[in-house]
């Protein structure tokens, strides 16, 4: 009998295949427990593009986020804008959305970057990454446009 001589070679495709969908890490099936409380801190001299001002675009103070989990899935608010991802088995994170435009402007925030588990029973989680903001004003209100970039880090409560 020849059947099992073909096994190797589609073994082997079906590794290549499989691999090859996507491009990402691949969805988690036991996750991170990234839920929680998180005060962010962010870097006081990163400072906001001069572009931003006009916006009245400032670099987040005392903002807290929420993180509920379910399994992969994540969900929070910042600053008032919900947003939405998934974390993967090696703690790495993305959560984006855009909120409702208020006074002719349109927000959507990002954040990505990683969980550190406590190192010990009764230590202290975290989270480390980096925030973009995308701000943007109507075209009939001079259609203004900025960008903002700044790290951030958080320990959980």
């Amino acid at each position: 009998m020849t059947s099992g001589r073909f096994a190797p070679f589609f073994a082997g495709l079906l590794l290549l295949t499989t691999g090859a969908c996507g491009g990402g890490a691949a969805p988690c099936t036991e996750c991170p427990a990234v839920e929680g409380r998180y005060r962010l801190q962010f870097n006081p001299d990163a400072g906001v593009p001069s572009e931003c001002a006009l916006l009245g675009v400032e670099v987040p103070t005392g903002e807290v986020l929420d993180i509920a989990r379910s399994g992969e899935d994540l969900a929070s608010r910042l600053a008032g804008v919900p947003v939405r991802g998934t974390i993967t088995a090696q703690g790495t994170f993305l959560l984006t959305g855009t909120g409702a435009p208020t006074a002719n402007r349109t927000d959507t925030l990002t954040l990505t970057g990683s969980y550190t588990a406590p190192l010990t029973d009764g230590g202290t989680a975290s989270i480390a990454g980096v925030l973009t903001g995308s701000y943007v004003r109507a075209a009939d209100t001079g259609g203004q446009r900025c960008n903002v970039n700044t790290p951030f880090s958080a320990t959980r409560d």
